[in-house]
């Protein structure tokens, strides 16, 4: 019956039936052969209540002949379950799931911690501030999106993104921070980590140098390691160090040198740009790419700006590096949804993106202040970070891990920035409500570990 079983009808009144269709990909077990993969399907419908207790089972022969299997393959895997307590035999009427069948052992199932931002401690880095999404404008433009794609749009779709939404970004997010760029310049990427991962792919071979900021995300170096690079850290000094890619962030130390050095020995600049849109104090820089499009590389990520799900960033390629690119794109680098690009697209394109921003930044710097408000001497304000959703304040050489530490046994959040031990992060999703309340506690936990350190 084209590799199911049909339900058979049972005799007599009340009698339970068995299961209309029986799946048959039973593949053969490592050890044991196909009866044990025939054995642990039937016993997984016992388990599950789709037979219950006093249910007639199909015969051996039925099982055999609808599975294709042989006949010895399903008398083995039903007297399993008669021998293993499963089901019992009756005399005359057949094989019956056993009105109190064996019961496993209870093994309470892993129990996964939602990582949302209920549950993130108030001053985690990675906490979101979920308050601040326009979630029903989205939810109407993602329906409208799937509305209008065909069933051949989800597999001719551009692998480098949807051409329309690589033109709205080229025009409305790249040109306004004076990074002219023609669409096809643009590749779009589930995240900015991924994006740089397709550069690296694309233009070292193990073994090669790569300059490195101290302050770099964690995950950019493990993933610069892994594709063999040769880490070498800098920071505001000139270095000359020939190499085929250096990574800087969008307010890196590094950022005054690096053109000329890349201009000097032929390298590349790849600038991870993806807080640039959350800068407080005054207009923030333009990109590097700005000042010499043909010599570096833009990763950017509307992730962190809209809300982490989203899955969809976008990489700036140099003219000449565009045809590389897409090649190592098509092997290594990952879809963004086809529905939140085109969702994407109509957020932008119809202002929304630009609304979220703005309330956006005034929201992030109302808690910023408040933060730094509660933090009093600890947080000096002509030291700590301009942009970002975080806030990074000095405590002091070699302290850094120690006070996160302790915040994260108080529940409380906080993290080493990587490359120092000397900078604590502190993020700024929660309300200014949470932020206010905790923020006592907050500031009681950090001045007691460093008082501790000094004792």
């Amino acid at each position: 019956m084209g590799g199911v079983l049909a339900m058979r009808e049972m005799e007599g009144a009340g009698r339970s039936r068995a299961p209309a269709f029986l799946p048959a990909d039973l593949l053969p077990e490592p050890q044991g052969g196909l009866y044990q993969g025939l054995y642990k399907r039937l016993r997984t419908f016992i388990l599950d209540g789709v037979w219950p207790p006093g249910t007639r089972l199909p015969s051996s022969r039925t099982l055999a002949a609808d599975l294709k299997v042989s006949r010895n393959t399903a008398i083995l895997a039903v007297e399993q379950l008669i021998a293993d307590g499963w089901a019992e035999s009756r005399s005359r009427s057949g094989v019956y799931v056993s009105i109190g069948p064996a019961v496993a052992p209870a093994v309470a199932p892993p129990q996964p911690r939602a990582r949302d931002a209920a549950e993130l401690p108030p001053f985690a880095p990675e906490r979101p501030a979920a308050d601040l999404f326009p979630a029903q404008v989205w939810k109407q433009l993602q329906a409208r999106a799937w509305a209008q794609i065909e069933p051949h749009h989800l597999v001719t779709a551009d692998p480098a993104g949807d051409a329309g939404l690589r033109e709205t970004i080229a025009r409305l997010v790249c040109a306004p921070r004076g990074l002219r760029c023609h669409p096809d310049q643009i590749l779009i990427v589930p995240t900015a980590t991924a994006a740089i991962d397709l550069v690296a792919a694309t233009l070292l071979r193990a073994g090669d140098a790569t300059l490195i900021e101290a302050a770099s995300r964690p995950s950019v170096r493990h993933l610069l390691a892994a594709r063999g690079a040769r880490l070498e850290v800098i920071g505001g000094e000139p270095a000359d160090i020939p190499a085929p890619l250096a990574c800087t962030g969008f307010d890196g130390a590094a950022r005054p040198w690096l053109l000329d050095w890349a201009r000097g020995c032929g390298g590349w600049v790849l600038e991870d740009d993806r807080d640039s849109e959350l800068w407080f104090d005054e207009t923030p820089l333009p990109p590097l790419a700005a000042e010499d499009g043909a010599r570096v590389l833009l990763a950017g990520s509307f992730n962190r700006i809209l809300f982490p799900g989203l899955c969809v960033a976008f990489l700036v390629a140099p003219a000449a590096l565009v045809e590389p690119l897409r090649d190592a794109h098509a092997i290594v680098g990952g879809r963004a949804s086809l529905a939140s690009q085109l969702a994407l697209e109509a957020f932008i394109a119809e202002g929304h993106f630009a609304r979220h921003l703005r309330r956006r930044r005034q929201a992030y710097a109302e808690r910023r202040a408040a933060l730094i408000d509660c933090l009093g001497a600890i947080a000096d304000p002509a030291r700590v970070n301009r942009a970002g959703l975080h806030l990074g304040i000095d405590v002091g050489p070699g302290r850094a891990r120690a006070v996160a530490a302790r915040l994260a046994a108080e529940r409380l959040g906080g993290s080493a920035c990587s490359g120092t031990d000397s900078r604590l992060l502190l993020g700024l999703g929660a309300t200014p409500e949470t932020i206010r309340a905790e923020g006592p506690r907050l500031t009681a936990a950090i001045l007691s570990e460093l008082s501790q350190g000094h004792s």
